[in-house]
């Protein structure tokens, strides 16, 4: 990523919450559920956990893509909003 100064800092913002916030709320998510389903049977509390555990893995495999990418911001988010 590229220093834009301040723009590019709110672009580098939106282009992590694309990539790697969802991930980071759901994995929150996830494992606070498991976390106070205390009448659930066991095996699924583990089972929701791990999906828990697995999404803050996701956010941080997707962090990591986005420090080590040669890419500018501007660009990385141009062709986010084509895909869609």
């Amino acid at each position: 990523m590229t220093n834009d100064g301040v723009g590019g800092m709110w672009d580098g913002c939106e282009l992590w919450l694309r990539r790697a916030g969802g991930l980071l709320l759901m994995g929150a998510a996830l494992t606070g559920y498991a976390a106070v389903r205390e009448h659930w049977w066991l095996p699924w509390r583990l089972l929701v956990l791990v999906g828990g555990v697995g999404a803050f893995v996701g956010c941080g495999v997707e962090t990591w893509k986005l420090m080590r990418s040669r890419e500018s911001t501007k660009a990385a988010l141009d062709r986010e909003e084509a895909a869609g």
